[in-house]
């Protein structure tokens, strides 16, 4: 999964529904919990604010530290 400037601002661009969405997808991905799923729901607007003060490099670190075959599947769902 490549992180980019562009990946980054298309991730910036998304709506409060579309973020939710690709919260929802990326708990799916990552095999939350119910209960993990719905705190990542919850706080929708402080990671929309991570998002907007984050940067390339920032967004790679957190990547980094997913498997890679998970890193692909949110890639997918995220059409990234």
């Amino acid at each position: 999964m490549e992180i980019n400037r562009e990946t980054l601002e298309k991730l910036k661009r998304l709506d409060d529904r579309q973020l939710k969405e690709a919260i929802s997808d990326i708990a799916d991905a990552l095999g939350a919990t119910p209960v993990q799923k719905r705190r990542a729901l919850n706080n929708a607007g402080m990671i929309k604010r991570k998002l907007f003060s984050a940067n390339e490099n920032d967004l790679r670190k957190q990547i980094g530290r997913i498997p890679p075959e998970k890193q692909e599947e949110i890639a997918r769902k995220l059409k990234l």
